[in-house]
């Protein structure tokens, strides 16, 4: 979707949690994110559609965001197009770092995407130890 017109958008309960351990991790990403969608709702910032891939299971209905800040990881904004394929009407479904593609298995797992239990399986296993691998240490905790 190209920027041009308002957009309603809805993060959801997953999608805060993100924010919630971003603003631990990486309070500028938080900042920008928060930018990035204040400018979505207001039709400034366009969504790139995403496809279906084996590896992170149909997210065609989807669309990323890109957060670029200096010095810190890559992060994406996934959100689901919920009207009728014009990402006029968002659901936020995860914020998260771009690298081992972990924001689009969130996305993925959030939306029951994998049909075969085992691979769901492994995706959550997968996703569980890397994000245990980035939570900050406990002495280190800003909530």
């Amino acid at each position: 979707m190209t920027a041009g017109h308002p957009v309603r958008v809805v993060v959801t309960n997953a999608a805060l949690e993100d924010l919630r351990s971003i603003a631990r991790r990486h309070p500028p990403v938080l900042a920008e994110t928060v930018r990035l969608l204040r400018d979505l709702e207001r039709g400034l910032v366009a969504v790139q559609p995403l496809r279906n891939f084996g590896k992170t299971g149909d997210l065609s209905d989807c669309g990323k965001i890109r957060v670029i800040v200096d010095g810190m990881p890559e992060h994406r904004i996934v959100v689901r197009d919920l009207g009728d394929g014009g990402f006029e009407i968002l659901d936020v479904v995860a914020v998260e770092e771009r690298a081992d593609d972990v924001v689009y298995l969130l996305a993925a797992v959030r939306l029951s995407r994998f049909s075969d239990p085992i691979r769901r399986s492994d995706v959550e296993r997968r996703l569980a130890r890397i994000l245990m691998m980035r939570r900050p240490p406990e002495g280190d905790r800003r909530d």
